[in-house]
């Protein structure tokens, strides 16, 4: 059976329901024509046996059917998560999977529901919420069984640029709302033990131990690596590895779980006198298998072990050129198990990595031959490295609008330290009960951690490292996209020069380069959405932020680091507001000037005024207010940024 058409038709189906919002039925009506006709067509051939009949018919017929399948699939699992208006006003149930503390004192916890009460009537419920609570008393554990009333939100995208689209993640990872909730309308009413539940808390116990064995300095980065948590990294050096593109190292995936397959299956190398090939690929699979519930069995790291155990099976067959069909297997038993992985980031970029790997690598490698032989490793290194970010760029310059220029280097450093700081955190985990050698252990992986965070930070420092400020709509995207795929394709392995096809990804990588060009030219200034007054001026290609509470708020500090980030320019200056601040620009004066209740700012001869607090008058514009009026007065409204030309 051809798995191609099978996987284009479910990826096809799952996408055009996701598209269809709340009206499938149009699409679902004309998706189910086709594969009838296609099915009549394919009797009427088996009847009648006419002397010619398309042989594209079967292919559509397979990818029909499938493309009806994922299009279901992804209707019923829409149908089977609740919503906020379904919680409404009832006692709901649920279990802690999640929990943090804030360096501010709240409590953020992640809720599994699983039914909801009003008067006698009990309700089913399916779905993950987020609850924030403002005090400490009740400190909740992953594991504890609560009920709770209170009134969900859903969740809303910040209009200010470059920031997180929660409506998008949330809404593909299974999450129905949040809200902030009083201590009093909260109350644990047991536990519940459960495989989830467990391999959550062992995480927490793992990366608890590992804070407590490293330096404050690379712990973080340590429990990135092996359990995917990123939340205790320094923001300086998360920065250094988003601009350097090294950041998929952090997030415990594909990457990991490959390179841990291959370590093992290099070790057991060394018993090939005593344990067959057969034995060794087997034994290799239940390792990584193990690696995946020691890292805590997140649904990124199952789902590449998942694929991973596809692809080392396949090797038992023997069979040539068939790592593609095993690829393709693996995605399609994991979209029928759940079609919103199609959605995750980390799923898109570890299936298209490995594609271009599997197309790409040999074909790069064979235009370069080194006789010493740690070149030529270093080469093969590279070329995976090559092959991977050929794949991958349309993916980077759609969902991060930005490329790391020097992604070789930092792939060298990754490459180079990746198998060694991984293989240390593996030991110290399983040996630090064992006195004076733990020692020895936590040395070496602190000190390989450290030599990882240096030369990425190394990479970073480097002028020009990173390319930003690309914006892509979908269908530039797919386009681009194909492009490279059978540009490459056709100079890489069939040895052609596809003349059209190379004009026109030049034509569309002129175009978004013109694009990002003309969006550097832009003279403006923004204020943004936030608790306090900040915002970015723009004007002959320098950036200066502003703000009035840079030291105190972390979250203001992130929104101008999104703002930056997307803009794609260098930040200049950064400016602390005090009341007299005055920005000069080519002879244009910007001044800012503190109020009791906000700020007021001239540019030229206009003037403005944001509100922190009081009662602003209808006229009064709303990009002009702070956060919390703003979502006082309209609740309901996605508020744009305050944008004006200079």
């Amino acid at each position: 059976m051809p798995l191609l058409p099978i996987s284009i038709g479910l990826i096809l189906g799952i996408f055009f329901s996701y598209m269809s919002g709340g009206n499938p039925g149009t699409i679902g009506l004309v998706i189910t024509t086709i594969f009838i006709v296609s099915l009549l067509s394919l009797v009427f051939n088996y009847l009648f046996r006419p002397k010619s009949f398309p042989k594209l018919i079967p292919v559509i017929a397979f990818g029909t059917l499938f493309m009806l399948i994922g299009f279901g699939k992804l209707e019923l699992s829409k149908e089977s998560v609740s919503s906020c208006r379904d919680l409404s006003g009832k006692i709901t149930y649920g279990t802690v999977f999640r929990n943090k503390i804030s360096e501010s004192g709240y409590q953020t916890i992640h809720i599994s529901l699983e039914k909801s009460t009003s008067g006698d009537k009990q309700f089913a419920t399916n779905g993950n919420i987020i609850l924030t609570l403002d005090t400490l008393e009740g400190i909740y554990q992953t594991g504890d069984f609560v009920a709770f009333k209170t009134v969900l939100a859903p969740f809303q995208n910040e209009t200010n640029p470059g920031s997180f689209d929660a409506e998008y993640y949330y809404g593909t990872h299974h999450y129905i709302g949040r809200a902030f909730i009083a201590s009093n309308c909260i109350k644990k009413t047991g536990n519940r033990e459960n495989l989830s539940v467990f391999f959550s808390k062992w995480q927490d116990e793992i990366g608890q131990s590992l804070k407590s064995w490293l330096p404050e300095s690379v712990s973080g980065i340590g429990v990135a690596l092996l359990l995917g948590n990123k939340a205790d990294i320094d923001p300086e050096v998360l920065d250094s590895f988003s601009n350097t593109g090294a950041m998929h190292v952090l997030a415990v995936s594909g990457l990991h779980v490959g390179i841990i397959l291959i370590i093992f299956q290099y070790i057991l190398g060394f018993f090939s006198r005593w344990i067959s090939r057969k034995q060794a690929i087997l034994f290799s699979v239940v390792l990584i298998w193990g690696f995946g519930l020691l890292s805590g069995a997140s649904p990124s790291v199952i789902r590449a072990v998942i694929m991973f155990s596809i692809l080392a099976l396949g090797q038992l067959l023997s069979r040539k050129n068939n790592g593609m069909n095993n690829l393709i297997l693996s995605a399609i038993l994991l979209l029928m198990y759940d079609p919103y992985y199609l959605f995750d980031i980390g799923f898109q970029l570890s299936y298209v990595a490995l594609i271009g790997i599997m197309l790409f690598q040999k074909p790069i490698y064979s235009l370069l031959r080194f006789k010493r032989k740690w070149l030529d490793w270093l080469w093969k290194g590279s070329s995976v490295g090559i092959a991977a970010t050929i794949a991958t760029t349309p993916l980077m310059l759609y969902w991060f609008h930005q490329f790391p220029n020097y992604f070789l280097l930092s792939n060298i450093v990754v490459m180079l330290l990746g198998f060694i700081v991984l293989l240390f955190l593996i030991i110290l985990v399983f040996t630090a009960w064992i006195p004076y050698f733990n020692t020895l252990v936590i040395f070496l992986t602190a000190l390989s951690l450290q030599a990882l965070v240096i030369g990425i930070q190394y990479v970073d420092e480097i002028p020009g490292g990173v390319s930003g400020g690309f914006e892509l709509n979908f269908f530039q995207f797919l386009l681009i996209g194909g492009l490279i795929v059978f540009c490459f394709y056709k100079l890489l392995i069939k040895q052609l020069f596809p003349k059209i096809a190379l004009t026109g990804l030049a034509v569309c990588l002129l175009f978004i380069s013109w694009k990002r060009e003309v969006k550097f030219e832009q003279n403006q200034l923004q204020v943004f959405s936030g608790k306090a007054f900040c915002g970015m001026i723009q004007y002959n290609g320098k950036l200066i932020t502003f703000t009035e509470d840079i030291p105190k708020n972390k979250q203001i500090l992130q929104t101008l680091k999104n703002a930056v980030r997307d803009s794609g320019l260098n930040l200049s200056k950064i400016i602390v507001l005090e009341s007299g601040n005055k920005v000069l620009l080519d002879g244009k004066e910007i001044s800012f000037e503190e109020m009791e209740n906000g700020w007021k700012f001239r540019i030229g001869k206009q003037e403005f005024t944001y509100l922190l607090t009081g009662n602003p008058g209808k006229s009064h514009p709303k990009a002009l207010l702070s956060q919390r009026l703003q979502h006082y007065l309209y609740k309901d409204e996605k508020i744009e940024p305050f944008c004006i030309p200079i």
